[in-house]
């Protein structure tokens, strides 16, 4: 993740290093709180940051790539967010703007997501899955589209 001031504001930017960015996450911060926060890897890709660790004999240098997000550690991603921030229920729309269900707040959920939804298949009776396909921020609003 990188920070750059835009009109006197902090802004959070992509790290340089698509395969492992992670400003997604942080996406909620304010402008006050990015400018308090530092990104001191954002600048380099992950095998420039192995090296500089290789060389100064750091253990990380040689530690397996996480595949989750490395801030959170060995905790749970929903166990999380919920510490930190307000469950907040909301509809689960179709994108014909059907109700089929709740959630139990936004933050649970990412675009593309499959499983955990708690909507079981197609009012028809099909079993065809439901992917995450929009978030609608200001009416917490999940809005769901059936896959192939």
């Amino acid at each position: 993740m990188r920070r750059a001031d835009v009109d006197g504001k902090s802004q959070l930017l992509r790290g340089l290093d698509g395969n492992k960015d992670q400003s997604y996450f942080l996406y909620t911060l304010s402008h006050e709180q990015i400018a308090q926060s530092l990104f001191p890897v954002g600048e380099l890709e992950k095998p420039q940051v192995r090296k500089i660790a290789e060389e100064l004999d750091l253990i990380t240098a040689k530690k397996k790539d996480s595949t989750g997000i490395c801030f959170i550690g060995e905790r749970k991603f929903r166990d999380f967010l919920g510490r930190y921030l307000p469950a907040q229920p909301g509809k689960i729309l179709t994108v014909d703007g059907e109700e089929i269900g709740t959630h139990q707040g936004l933050m649970y959920h990412t675009l593309g997501q499959r499983k955990g939804l708690g909507i079981g298949g197609t009012k028809e009776g099909s079993e065809d899955p439901w992917y995450v396909v929009d978030k609608d921020v200001e009416n917490n609003i999940l809005i769901v589209a059936p896959g192939p």
